[in-house]
């Protein structure tokens, strides 16, 4: 069953994010909404539509890690109405990639949108990217 409020959701998907890192994508894959409209947008590769493919891209991202710390959060904003709600946050772990025996730190910056459905919260796009730090971009030439 998924979670029942907003704020639920964000746990559940946070609390997710650790098993992701030890290699264990069923629990994040199970927050999914199942529709066709979802995305996930991750630093390695375009942006994924439809929830067999986001599934499988969480499978691979999953398999390219096998240990590490629980995640930590600095939360950048929150919002949420009766049916759709979002955070932006940045994202703080140390991981372990296959193959190796070291911890790595992986900061992301990511939005995460959730949205209610018939048997609650379930999250319908996900876009991360590695730029951290604060200030303003790099005008364009």
């Amino acid at each position: 069953m998924a979670p029942q409020t907003f704020d639920a959701a964000v746990e559940a998907a946070r609390q997710n994010l650790g098993s992701m890192a030890k290699g264990d994508a069923g629990p994040s894959t199970a927050l999914w909404s199942q529709r066709d409209d979802v995305v996930l947008a991750n630093p390695l590769g375009p942006p994924i539509v439809g929830f067999p493919l986001v599934a499988a891209e969480t499978a691979r991202v999953a398999s390219m890690f096998v240990g590490g710390e629980p995640p930590e959060f600095d939360e950048v904003t929150r919002w949420a109405s009766d049916d759709l709600g979002y955070v932006v946050a940045i994202e703080h772990a140390q991981v372990q990639r296959a193959g190796s025996d070291e911890l790595v730190p992986m900061d992301l910056r990511v939005t995460t949108i959730f949205r209610r459905e018939d048997d609650g919260w379930r999250l319908c796009v996900r876009h991360a990217d590695r730029v951290t730090t604060p200030g303003r971009p790099a005008p364009l030439a």
